[in-house]
């Protein structure tokens, strides 16, 4: 364990994160103990803090490509209250899976899940110390100014997959996400790719444009890749000596 953590920055954030993982492991209400604990132990202004970096992690975490990965995953599908408490609970697994999650869904299908991926109560730590201490809400006092800070500071930091912006139907998953793929696969069959099968509502229109446009995007990528494998091989010049 660390030193003790007296304010909460980015830094100490994680490392609270890690803290509670290694002391309550899965069990989500001593987390969420030792959290509440950990910030009541410090001026109200760090539990505000808490709360716009957890929420600020949170928001820089809605993609459309990492919703499709926790709808994939999860055992029951992902509403967009589910996709908020996904986003909580991929938080709480800490810094590295979290940032590789963004990096690259895919690598999910790695990580051992619990509590169908779900860790709503993690939302509301942060508001609920410093209502303790202050009797004030977090959501209130933390402005959108520092909402917004906060959320710039964290996007900058995070290495994104190129293709995180877009939804992404069953038929692509194997492309995209062969781990995953090969998951679902053995789980649901070949019928779940089929290529009517859907995971979104297109009589959207919004919503629609963007599984479009990604459905665009990966048959950019997989013609890039036969282009690749089409490639002749070099062959090694025999030697002169």
């Amino acid at each position: 364990m660390g030193s003790k953590i007296t304010e909460i920055n980015k830094g100490t954030f994680w490392q609270l994160m890690e803290e509670t993982k290694n002391q309550c492991e899965q069990d989500m209400d001593a987390s969420i103990s030792w959290i509440k604990k950990e910030l009541l132990s410090m001026p109200p202004e760090q539990s505000l803090q808490f709360h716009a970096i957890m929420h600020g992690y949170r928001d820089a975490a809605d993609k459309y490509r990492l919703w499709t990965a926790a709808t994939l995953i999860k055992e029951y599908g992902c509403s967009d209250d589910g996709f908020m408490d996904f986003r909580a609970w991929l938080i709480a697994q800490g810094k590295e899976i979290y940032m590789a999650a963004l990096e690259n869904p895919d690598s999910l299908a790695k990580v051992e899940k619990y509590g169908d991926c779900e860790f709503e109560s993690l939302n509301y730590v942060g508001d609920e110390a410093y209502h303790e201490l202050t009797g004030r809400s977090a959501y209130e006092d933390c402005t959108p100014e520092m909402e917004e800070r906060v959320l710039e500071k964290i996007s900058g930091e995070i290495k994104y997959h190129p293709l995180i912006e877009y939804p992404l139907q069953p038929p692509d998953v194997v492309t995209v996400y062969p781990e995953i793929g090969d998951m679902i696969m053995k789980t649901h069959g070949i019928r779940f790719f089929s290529k009517d099968s859907s995971i979104w509502n297109t009589s959207l229109p919004e919503l629609k444009a963007m599984v479009e446009k990604g459905a665009a995007e990966v048959r950019k990528l997989k013609k890039a890749k036969q282009k690749n494998r089409d490639k002749p091989r070099k062959r090694n010049e025999p030697s002169r000596i």
